[in-house]
Formats: structure tokens, sequence, C-alpha cells
């Protein structure tokens, strides 16, 4: 690997891990300078983000299934996160070039699918789905 490389690579995790420490400190639903959903303020329905910050600080604290209730969007885009970083790291220590998950088609265009479909069930009015609502 370059030197290029392990700042670039250091320095993500750095930043990642200063968020999770960030938000094991922050509780989101006590501090006013998380942000406020735009698009819920404006219409009153839940975007497929949100609940997003309640979720990733319930996820510091060790509680994946409160996690998964808020928002279980959130927690799939940070698996295939992880795991694309993981794939770059690897790619990089083995000389081989690398692919990212998100430069597959299909991938997005399943992913946007998928938010799509989960924005609207997530707002509807009955049993179930208003156990989608964070």
């Amino acid at each position: 690997m370059s030197p290029k490389q392990i700042i670039l690579i250091s320095s993500i995790a750095m930043f990642i891990i200063a968020g999770a420490v960030a938000l094991f400190f922050l509780d989101p639903t006590k501090h006013a300078f998380f942000p406020k959903c735009a698009f819920h303020l404006a219409t009153g329905y839940s975007c497929p983000g949100c609940g997003s910050s309640r979720a990733l600080f319930a996820l510091t604290h060790g509680n994946v299934f409160e996690a998964f209730r808020l928002n279980p969007g959130i927690l799939c885009l940070l698996t295939m996160g992880v795991t694309d970083f993981g794939r770059y790291i690897r790619s990089t220590s083995q000389a081989r070039p690398y692919h990212t998950l998100f430069a597959n088609t299909w991938l997005v265009i399943g992913l946007v699918v998928g938010m799509v479909v989960y924005a609207v069930l997530r707002n509807l009015p009955w049993m179930p789905f208003t156990s989608l609502a964070p």
C-alpha cells in the first residue's frame, strides 16, 4: 500500500470512530443541533431516512433490535458500506483493482426502489405498517 492509501484508510476509519463516539454521548432526541427531517417537517410523512440518527445512537449502545425497529434501511446501508470499505482495504493491500459495490447499476436501482417502497409502506395508517414509523 502506498502512503497515500494508508492515510486515506486511516482518515476514513478515524472519521467513522469519531462519529460513533459522538453519537454514543449525544442523544439525538435530547440535543437540538441534530438536523430535523425537512420532508417530515414539510409533509408530516416519514421519509426512508427518518429515525436514522436515533437508530445509529441505539446501535452505538449495542441495541441492535431497537436500531432495526427505528430504521432497518440504515442498517442495510451501513452493512453494505462497511463491506465495501473492507473490500477496498483488501484490494489495496493486495494491489488489485477496486470495484465498489455501488457501481453496480442493478444494485443501485434495487436500493432506490426498495427505499421508495419502504417510504410508502412506513406511512400507511394500518397495522402492521404503523410499526415501521420511527
